[in-house]
C-alpha cells in the first residue's frame, strides 16, 4: 500500500494535470470558434493561399482531427477468454526432444 505522502502527492499532481487538460481544451474550442468565424467572413476564390500554407493547414486539421479522436472516449474491450494451458496443447502432435534430449 502506498504511503499517505505518496498518495497526496500524486492526488496534488493529478489536479494540477486536470486543471492543464481543462485550459487546452477550453483554449482549443475558442480557436475552433475563431477559425470557424473566419471560414465564414471568407467568399470562396477572394483569397489564393499559397502552397506552402495549404499544407501548413491540412497538417493543422490532421492533427485537430487526431486530438479530437483522442477526446472522444475509447469503449472498454472485453478481456480475452483464457483458456488453460492443456486445452492450447495439441494433442495430435508428437512430443519434440530438446536438444540435449535428443543426442
Amino acid at each position: 500500500m502506498a504511503s499517505p505522502q505518496l498518495l497526496q502527492s500524486l492526488l496534488t499532481q493529478l489536479h494540477a494535470l486536470s486543471e492543464v487538460n481543462e485550459t487546452l481544451t477550453v483554449r482549443l474550442l475558442e480557436l475552433e470558434e475563431r477559425v470557424a468565424l473566419l471560414d465564414q467572413k471568407l467568399v470562396p476564390g477572394q483569397q489564393e493561399i499559397p502552397e506552402g500554407d495549404r499544407v501548413l493547414l491540412a497538417a493543422a486539421d490532421l492533427r485537430i482531427e487526431r486530438i479530437s479522436g483522442m477526446l472522444e472516449p475509447t469503449p472498454i474491450r472485453p478481456k480475452a477468454e483464457v483458456l488453460p494451458i492443456s486445452e492450447t496443447m495439441y494433442e495430435d502432435e508428437p512430443e519434440q526432444l530438446f536438444m540435449d534430449e535428443a543426442a
